[in-house]
């Protein structure tokens, strides 16, 4: 699955990676402090460590591929 992350400052990654490594960075994000303050997702191109802190907005794509035309 596609996430994206937003930081404060701006900046805005986003990356494919497994449902288990969704659930951790969302779990982290919605404690109130007793939480990691890091998490390591792993996405197709390796590790990458979020600081849950600087963390200004996540978002979870959850969309299925469509190959061909479909009427709206």
């Amino acid at each position: 699955m596609r996430i994206e992350i937003g930081f404060a400052g701006g900046q805005i990654v986003g990356s494919f990676v497994d449902a288990r490594s969704a659930d951790e960075l969302e779990s982290a994000l919605v404690s109130t402090g007793a939480g990691r303050p890091v998490v390591v997702l792993d996405t197709e191109d390796g590790p990458l460590h979020v600081v849950v802190a600087n963390v200004a907005y996540y978002k979870r794509v959850v969309r299925a591929g469509r190959v061909g035309f479909a009427s709206a």
